[in-house]
């Protein structure tokens, strides 16, 4: 009984830390100094039971407490198959080692993870100490409370520009291209009619020269019918006043 009792508790215990299990974050640690614009590295580990598929990071400033947001740097992240994120370290004040990284499953703040602190230098490597110093739980802890400079620029943010601009180009060759078509298509349309109506011109040029040969050769046709027929005429004439003389002559040979 008392066996069953200890797995079914353990059994429990196992499902409770699996409910709230969270991704560990390894980098930036204590030691990390990155320079303004240089790459700050975030890696964590990765265990795909955890369901972090919607990872959040902030950098954050402040002290254990009272934790103050500088900037979101990343959210959508699959943090059950990609262990690290980069983006580019902004100009800040003070430079210092006050300075730390929040991991949180899609913004829920009811499962949070962090970094250690780390220092932002200046571009120059330049550096303060932290103005601040507090015991938790027997530890000191340094800190301090930073501002932001400038804007955070991050890989993600650098790709989808990219991609932006990759997406305005396609549009840009699809619409050249589009116009170029249209342009070949015009212009073929119009040699197509330019053909036709030519066509259709040496047509009605041929049909007319056609149509001359044609009354030419019916008017000569006619003028040699009329010439036929005067000829015939004539002879008809002539051939009635012979035939006249020659009765004439019978009449007087039948007097004699």
């Amino acid at each position: 009984m008392f066996a069953k009792t200890t797995t079914s508790l353990f059994t429990l215990a196992l499902a409770a830390l699996s409910a709230q299990a969270i991704i560990t974050p390894t980098s930036p640690d204590s030691n990390t100094v990155v320079k303004v614009g240089e790459k700050i590295n975030a890696l964590w580990t990765v265990d795909s039971t955890d369901n972090w598929n919607d990872v959040e990071i902030q950098l954050m400033t402040g002290d254990n407490l009272q934790m103050v947001p500088l900037a979101t740097v990343a959210t959508g992240i699959d943090g059950t198959k990609v262990a690290s994120y980069s983006f580019d370290a902004p100009d800040v004040s003070p430079y210092s080692k006050i300075y730390f990284l929040q991991f949180t499953n899609g913004g829920a703040t009811t499962n949070v993870t962090w970094t250690t602190r780390f220092t932002i230098a200046g571009a120059d490597g330049s550096t303060t100490e932290p103005e601040n110093s507090t015991v938790y739980s027997g530890q000191t802890v340094q800190w301090g409370t930073g501002t932001l400079l400038s804007s955070v620029t991050t890989d993600g943010s650098s790709n989808s520009t990219s991609s932006s601009n990759s997406t305005s180009d396609a549009t840009s060759g699809g619409a050249s291209a589009s116009t170029a078509s249209t342009s070949v298509s015009m212009s073929d349309s119009a040699s197509s009619s330019d053909s036709s109506t030519s066509a259709t011109s040496e047509s009605s040029t041929s049909a007319s020269a056609s149509g001359s040969r044609t009354a030419a050769g019916a008017s000569a046709a006619s003028a040699s019918a009329s010439s036929s027929n005067s000829n015939s005429g004539a002879g008809q004439v002539t051939v009635g006043l012979g035939m006249v003389g020659v009765a004439s002559l019978v009449g007087l040979i039948m007097a004699l």
